[in-house]
C-alpha cells in the first residue's frame, strides 16, 4: 500500500530544501519530487534528530546533512515505521523519565560508594614492599628532626616491643617538634612529636597514644587515607621532587570516625596485653578535652563539633579507655622512672636534631 505525506527534504549535497512526498514500499521508502524519485532509503537507517517549531526532523545514518522534516499529524502507517521521538536521550526515553531518574540516582550513589569504599578494598592489596618504599621516599630522616640518644632509643624500643608482637615491621621515632601530636605514615612509620612526649605526665600516657598510631598501621588506615586523598597514582607511581609538600599533606590527613575508633580499640587491646594501665591514656585525653572544649560540651559530642570533627572527641575517648580498665588487675608501668626520663629528655639532649615544623626536602 502506498502512503503519501507532504514533507521537506535536504539531500546533504546542496542547501536546496525540496518539497517531497513519501512513498513507502515495505521497510523502504522513496521521496517523490515532481517527476524525480529519490531513493530507495531504509527505515532502519533513519534516525530521529530533534523537534523544532512543531516540525520533527530526521536524519539518515552515515549521510551528513541528510534531513527529512515532517509537520502536522503523521499517518499511522508511516509513524509506525519511523524511529521513536527522543526527549532526553536514547536510554532515558526507553526507560521513561521517572525510571531513568531512579536509575541515575542509584548509579550515582553506587559511584560515590565505590570512591569512598575502594580504598578499603585496595589498601590490603598494596604490597608491603610498595608501602615501605613509599614511606622511605617520603620520610627519610624527616628533615633531620629525629631525636636520638642511646638511652632514649633503648627506652623507645622497649615501649614499642611491649605494644606490638612484630616491632621489626615498625619504625618509631621522636621528632623535635613542639606540638602535641603523633602520626602514622606509610611503611610502618610512626612519629611521636616531642611536644606530646613532654606534655605527657607518665610513660603510660605515651604508650596509649603510640599504640593508637600503631593501630592505624596494622589496620591499613594509613594506606586507605593515602588512596582516598591522593589517589592510586601517587601510591604506585612513586614520589617526585615535591615530596616535602606531600609529607605536609599527609601530616594533615584525617581518618574516618570508624578508623579512629578501630585504632583506639587496638590501643586498648595492646595496653591490656602489655599489662599497662589505660588510666594514663584516659588522663591524657581528659587534659586534651579541656583544650578542645569537649569536656564542657553538654550534648554528648553530638553537637556541631561532634559531627564536623573527623576524630573522636577527647572526652568520649577518655570514657572509652576508662571502661577498658580491668579491676583488680596488676598493672605495671610502661617504663621505669629512669627510662621515662631518658625518653622525655631525648630531644633536649640531642643537640644535632633540627627543630620546627614544615618540610621542604630536597
Amino acid at each position: 500500500m502506498d502512503t503519501f505525506f507532504n514533507v521537506w527534504h535536504y539531500d546533504g549535497r546542496s542547501a536546496v530544501r525540496r518539497k517531497v512526498e513519501i512513498q513507502t514500499i515495505g521497510r523502504q521508502f522513496f521521496l517523490l519530487e515532481n517527476e524525480r524519485r529519490h531513493g530507495p532509503f531504509s527505515f532502519s537507517d533513519v534516525e530521529y534528530v530533534t523537534r523544532k517549531e512543531n516540525v520533527d526532523v530526521y536524519g539518515l545514518a552515515d549521510v551528513d546533512g541528510w534531513r527529512l522534516m515532517l509537520s502536522g499529524p503523521v499517518p499511522t502507517e508511516l509513524s509506525e515505521l519511523l524511529p521513536a521521538h527522543r526527549k532526553y536521550g536514547g536510554w532515558v526515553d526507553r526507560l521513561g523519565l521517572g525510571k531513568a531518574t531512579i536509575a541515575f540516582t542509584l548509579a550515582s550513589a553506587a559511584a560515590i560508594a565505590v570512591v569512598l569504599l575502594s580504598p578499603q578494598w585496595l589498601a590490603p592489596l598494596i604490597p608491603s614492599s610498595v608501602d615501605k618504599k613509599l614511606g622511605d621516599a617520603l620520610v627519610g630522616d624527616f628533615g633531620g628532626r629525629f631525636c636520638s640518644t642511646p638511652a632514649g632509643d633503648a627506652a623507645l624500643k622497649k615501649l614499642v616491643s611491649s605494644l606490638d608482637s612484630n616491632p621489626q615491621d615498625l619504625q618509631v621515632e621522636v621528632a623535635k617538634i613542639d606540638m602535641i601530636n603523633a602520626v602514622a605514615l606509610p611503611g610502618g612509620k610512626v612519629i611521636l612529636f616531642d611536644g606530646l612526649v613532654k606534655q605527657a605526665r607518665s610513660p603510660d600516657e605515651v604508650a596509649g597514644v603510640l599504640a593508637h598510631e600503631i593501630g592505624h598501621v596494622r589496620e591499613k588506615h594509613v594506606m586507605q587515607a593515602l588512596l582516598r586523598q591522593m589517589g592510586l597514582a601517587v601510591v604506585l607511581g612513586g614520589v617526585d621532587g615535591n615530596s616535602g609538600a606531600l609529607v605536609n599533606n599527609m601530616l594533615a590527613m584525617s581518618y574516618s570516625r570508624e578508623s579512629e575508633a578501630e585504632a583506639d580499640a587496638h590501643s586498648m587491646k595492646a595496653l591490656g596485653k602489655a599489662d599497662i594501665s589505660p588510666v594514663g591514656t584516659a588522663s591524657f585525653f581528659e587534659r586534651l578535652s579541656e583544650l578542645d572544649g569537649s569536656a564542657r560540651s553538654g550534648d554528648n559530642g553530638q553537637g556541631i563539633a561532634g559531627y564536623m570533627s573527623s576524630h573522636p572527641l577527647s572526652r568520649e575517648r577518655k570514657k572509652a579507655f576508662e571502661k577498658s580498665i580491668v579491676k583488680g588487675k596488676n598493672y605495671k608501668p610502661a617504663l621505669t622512672a629512669t627510662e621515662w626520663t631518658e625518653l622525655k629528655t631525648m630531644c633536649t639532649q640531642d643537640r644535632k636534631a633540627k627543630s620546627g615544623f614544615g618540610f621542604d626536602f630536597e
